[in-house]
């Protein structure tokens, strides 16, 4: 899933100002897996693929074990 939606993520990413806060279920809104598991694995595979996208950092998790990043 990650591969099919890379271009998408990255399109979405360029759009976002700089210090911007983002996860990747508000990112891709109506792309995003409906699946648990799919969910769960396309989060995993993005951050295992973070270098793929310059100026992005990993933020951490909240409180509702949502996975935040940021754009610098």
């Amino acid at each position: 899933m990650f591969e099919e939606l890379r271009d998408t993520i990255a399109q979405r990413i360029a759009q976002l100002e700089a210090g911007r806060r983002f996860n990747l279920r508000d990112l891709l809104e109506a792309e995003w897996p409906d699946g648990q598991g799919a969910a769960r694995q396309l989060g995993k595979d993005f951050r295992a693929n973070l270098e793929a996208f310059p100026g992005i950092v990993d933020e951490g998790r909240d409180g509702e074990n949502l996975r935040w990043y940021r754009k610098v």
